[in-house]
Parts: structure tokens; sequence; C-alpha cells
């Protein structure tokens, strides 16, 4: 499944004790994937002792350890993209210090496509989140929409996107963990319908200093980033700072005077970010327009299954017609008119699922 080169570096990247620093270092600035432990053994021998840096030089070369690193992946139902592998991300790349390993869960082909980061604070009040959810189903018509899992801002982009399926969130810790822990389903429909990324490996709990590092990957990937909520010691300030160093395009909710988490935003527009007020403040630099969705009217049966449908992800018809109370033939006028309408697609073995 990978080739030498990614499982050198997702091999490397599977020792918690060398600091991500070190990593970098130890494979010359990215010259090789293969670490040069003779040339830096002086240095990581300081740092993590004689007895660490032994262990951590034989397990490198060890093919039953690699091996192991790599089943426990699978089973964890993870796929790495190594900064060596075809697909990663050319804008991230391009950036400083890109992650080694993309340890990643859902739908891969969204590391390819256009991407645009929202981020916000978690104390973020009801109108804005509401907003926030607005604007992002609307960038996601043009974009993958790029965001973290916390609640509050994260939490909104992420519903508003979802539905579309272009969107990406970012973790600052393992798959092992899931934080703050109310988002624990939500984590689950983003791994289902978008995708999530992280570059710790599974077994790294969350650590606070872990969170502004995560950030530039929000930058990193993105072509521009909307700030829907910051304060002056805001998370989000970070990752906006991230993209100006970037040179990427930064765009921020604007707030009256004496908002404290919107006193970031303000700071934002008067270092040059775009005062964003709809979604063509967004898209007029990138050169795109934004047309409303047609609104589909739908019978209250076409309603209904869409509900169920949706719901399940996938769905038999004779599981419809269970849930229902009908016969499957009499589905078929209002799933065929469902199709017409591009909310749902047979997918085969006379199964439906959501667009």
């Amino acid at each position: 499944m990978y080739n030498e080169k990614e499982t050198d570096l997702i091999v490397l990247c599977s020792f918690g004790q060398i600091s991500y620093k070190f990593r970098y270092k130890l494979l010359s600035g990215l010259e090789s994937s293969k670490p040069d432990f003779l040339k830096y053994a002086p240095e990581l021998i300081k740092s993590v002792g004689g007895g660490v840096y032994n262990k951590v030089r034989e397990a490198f070369y060890s093919g039953a350890y690699r091996q192991k690193v790599l089943k426990k992946l699978e089973e964890k139902g993870i796929i790495c993209v190594t900064v060596f592998s075809e697909n990663y991300p050319q804008q991230l790349k391009n950036t400083p210090a890109p992650p080694l390993v993309l340890y990643c869960k859902g739908n891969l082909s969204l590391l390819s496509s256009r991407c645009f980061g929202v981020v916000g604070s978690r104390r973020t009040q009801s109108n804005v989140l509401k907003k926030c959810a607005e604007i992002s189903a609307q960038i996601a018509s043009e974009f993958t929409v790029v965001t973290g899992l916390a609640d509050g801002a994260d939490t909104a982009a992420a519903e508003g996107a979802l539905k579309s399926g272009s969107l990406i969130s970012v973790l600052a810790y393992g798959f092992d963990y899931c934080y703050p822990s109310c988002n624990a389903a939500l984590l689950k429909k983003i791994e289902k319908n978008g995708l999530v990324i992280t570059e710790f490996s599974p077994s790294t709990a969350p650590q606070a200093y872990y969170f502004p590092l995560r950030n530039r990957i929000i930058a990193g990937i993105s072509e521009g980033v909307l700030v829907v909520s910051a304060g002056i010691r805001s998370g989000a300030l970070i990752t906006a700072n991230y993209a100006m160093d970037y040179g990427k395009e930064v765009f921020a909710f604007p707030y009256g005077i004496g908002v404290t988490y919107g006193a970031g935003c303000n700071l934002l527009i008067k270092k040059g970010g775009t005062l964003t007020e709809n979604i063509l403040d967004i898209f007029s630099p990138f050169g795109l327009d934004f047309k409303q969705p047609e609104k589909k009217t739908l019978s209250k049966e076409e309603s209904a299954l869409l509900a169920i449908i949706r719901g399940q992800g996938e769905i038999f018809v004779a599981e419809l017609a269970e849930k229902t109370g009908k016969q499957p033939f009499e589905l078929i006028p209002a799933l065929s008119s469902l199709e017409i309408k591009g909310l749902i697609t047979r997918i085969g073995g006379n199964r439906y699922s959501v667009v």
C-alpha cells in the first residue's frame, strides 16, 4: 500500500520520543526519507538518552516493527498520506514546515480540492454561529471547507459544510481521542461524509501546545481563511496570522465597539483582512460568483423518504419499505422524483444514498 519512502516517514513519526523539530533535522530538510541517525547521534542521545536512541534506531530498520506500525494503522481504519505521497496537498507542501505525515479517515480526494479555512472562537454568539453555518455551506459550493473540531465556531462551520461533503476537519491530537468529547458524533459524521486529518499518531493525547501547531495546517492547506469570531488572544488569530505569513487571503466578520469576542476580527481588518458580510465578499477576490440554489419543493412522502435516507447514509429499498410501512413498488415514484431533483442517487444493489 505504501512505498518505501512513505513507510520510512510513517515509521519515523511513530516514535513519540523524537520531537517534531528533530524529525525534520534527522531528514536533513526532507532531502531524504531515511533518518541520518549517525550524523545527529550526539544531539539525539543528549535529547532522549542512549537507551532510547539505540531502541529507536534499531526499530526503524526492523521489518517486524515496520509491519506492526502499518498493521495497527490499518486496524484503526487510518490511511497515511506523507509529504512524499502523490496526493499530499501542494498548498500545504509549500509551507515552511509541512507535516511529514497526515493520518486520515474519510474521503482522501478532498486533499486535492480547493480548500478554504473557516475558524472562530469557542465563545461565539448564537446569531454569529448561525451566520457561520450559512456562509460555510455557501463556501462549500466552490471550496472544501477546512476547520477544527472545537465547540462553537468550528462546530458551526462543520455542520454548515457537512451536508455537501466538502469538509475537512483538522485535529490537534491522534485518532484514539476526541476533544471535546461532546463532538464525538460529529467526528464520526465527518469521517463518513467528509475527511478528518491530523499530523499526530493515533495514541497522541490532546495537549494545549498542539493546537497552535494544528492551526498552521488549516492555514497552509487553504487558499483563504475566514475568521468569524476571535478575541485578542485567540487560536483563530493564530490561524489567521499563519495565513497572512503564507500570503493567503484573510477575511473577517466585523464587530461593534466593545465586543470582546470580535476584537480580534476587527484587528485583522485593520491589518488588511477583508471585511466580510456575505459570501460575495469572499468569492469576489477569487473571481467567483454565487447563485442561491433553487429551492426544491418536496411532497410529504418525498420529505419523509429523504429524511430516512439522510439519517441512514445509505439504505436498501426493502428497509425503506419496512420503515414506512409500504410495499417497495409503492416507493418507486417518490424515489425517482428525488433522483431527478438531484437529492439522492442509486448506488447499486437496490440501495439509495443522499447526494
